[in-house]
């Protein structure tokens, strides 16, 4: 039975929405340094990046309200727990790309597995998320083609070239700008380690290390370590020009490889940043150098995404002629003009 009330569980947010905003400018810059067509120009104007940046904090701001449904829907979307994945006999290399078919996988997997990984609290988990280890990597390969399917709608437009389908033309633009701030948020939460650890807001189980147990870290990392080194943008640019992060492209159809490669540099670090965190490192210089590497990573990335999208976005003239078939357009109905007074 669905009960009509939010989860208790701790939410886990990453970077903040400072954090977010930055990641997608500076994802944005790397797209534009790449991309000259004409068609992605509109995109210089100020106000876009602005705006772009600003919808990547949206996916956490869906969390203002009580909904399981919506719970349901967005939460796992912002991790994978790569431990759970072991527990079930599966790991980054096997699981299944496609959301349901990663959810069937999960299921079987528990069926040949009784008793071990997550066990669900029926009086907690009021959203039925609890069963899963996280969606993140779907989430990432579903909004990616979101962006491409809209990139390609919009090159289509401006080929058709028609002034009077230009509110068509900004609605389409709105719509990438939604895809590029959602596809940005994902790519940022998976650069965030602690978004791809069972250990997300503190160290769970065996802790021979004697790592800390306390669920703060999480919370220091989205934005204390921020605030306290000052890692903005100028701070992501410094840090790709010095050492860009070894990122290859990726596939522009099949995008999941890229992905997966993206959450293990990620996972791998979960560790180092306990240790940060230990010694106290975290709050001096190489804390300083371990958050800016993950927020460049995140940014350069999704600057990646971006353009592999557009790239892989141009319309063909069966597309056009397509487009048009189905779209059933008509111009807008010239405004009213009001009959001229009579004098008196």
């Amino acid at each position: 039975m669905l009960v009509l009330a939010a989860s208790t569980g701790s939410l886990a947010f990453a970077w903040d929405a400072p954090g977010h905003r930055a990641i997608t400018r500076i994802g944005i810059e790397q797209f534009r340094e790449k991309v000259t067509d004409s068609g992605a120009g509109w995109m210089a104007e100020e106000d876009w990046s602005i705006q772009i940046a600003d919808l990547a904090t949206m996916p956490d701001r869906w969390r203002n309200i009580k909904s399981p449904f919506l719970a349901h829907l967005n939460n796992p979307d912002h991790y994978l727990d790569v431990e759970d994945l072991t527990e079930l006999g599966l790991s980054l290399q096997t699981i299944e790309p496609l959301r349901h078919e990663f959810a069937a996988q999960l299921r079987l997997a528990r069926d040949a597995h009784p008793g071990v990984g997550r066990q669900p609290n029926p009086k907690f988990d009021t959203a039925k998320t609890d069963a899963y280890p996280g969606f993140l990597p779907q989430a990432i390969c579903e909004n990616y083609a979101k962006l491409q399917s809209n990139f390609k709608t919009l090159r289509v437009l401006e080929k058709l070239n028609d002034p009077a389908r230009k509110n068509e033309v900004q609605a389409v633009r709105m719509a990438v700008a939604m895809a590029m701030g959602s596809l940005s948020h994902f790519v940022g939460d998976c650069a965030q380690p602690l978004h791809t650890t069972r250990h997300h807001h503190g160290w769970v189980g065996e802790n021979p290390n004697d790592y800390t147990t306390k669920k703060e870290i999480h919370a220091q990392i989205d934005a204390e370590t921020l605030r306290k080194h000052n890692l903005g943008e100028d701070a992501i640019r410094a840090r790709i020009k010095a050492s860009p992060p070894d990122v290859d492209a990726p596939d522009p159809v099949n995008p999941w490889p890229a992905v997966i490669a993206h959450i293990e540099r990620s996972h791998a670090q979960v560790e180092p940043l306990y240790q940060l965190e230990k010694s106290g490192d975290l709050w001096k210089a190489p804390g300083a150098a371990f958050i800016s590497e993950r927020l460049a990573d995140g940014a350069n990335f999704l600057g990646e995404l971006y353009i592999a999208a557009w790239e892989s976005s141009a319309p063909s003239d069966d597309d056009v002629a397509i487009f048009v078939k189905y779209d059933g357009f008509t111009p807008p109905p010239a405004p009213a003009t009001s009959a001229p007074k009579q004098p008196r």
